[in-house]
């Protein structure tokens, strides 16, 4: 089951993006339905690719990076809970930026979409 990218968009939360002490980080909502991540791909600013052992979820009491999120480590996407991505890098310049999303679900394949946001 594709899901379109519009309603994908949907599940960023306008406006969540800010730098932190060691890089930058944002947040999603799931308002679809209960979804299970068993892998994702790096998170992509303006083209900038961030590896996955720099990315961190946390959702609730549970936290993992990226590169742990697999089939036998799944990561919970509930509905109505939000989830923080924090990279860990260099902090992102004042300004518009493209974030570029990318998540595999046991339950639809692969959810991949862009959103933008301004600090």
């Amino acid at each position: 089951m594709q899901i379109p990218a519009f309603l994908l968009r949907k599940l960023y939360v306008k406006g969540s993006l800010e730098n932190t002490d060691d890089g930058f980080m944002f947040k999603i909502k799931n308002s679809l339905s209960p979804g299970t991540a068993i892998g994702m791909d790096p998170i992509k600013v303006d083209d900038n690719e961030y590896p996955l052992d720099s990315t961190i979820i946390k959702s609730g009491d549970m936290e993992i990076t990226g590169s742990e999120v697999s089939e036998d480590n799944p990561f919970a996407i509930k509905v109505g809970v939000e989830v923080a991505i924090h990279v860990r890098g260099d902090e992102l310049e004042e300004g518009e930026h493209k974030i570029d999303i990318a998540l595999k679900t046991k339950e639809a394949g692969t959810l991949a979409f862009d959103v933008k946001d301004a600090l």
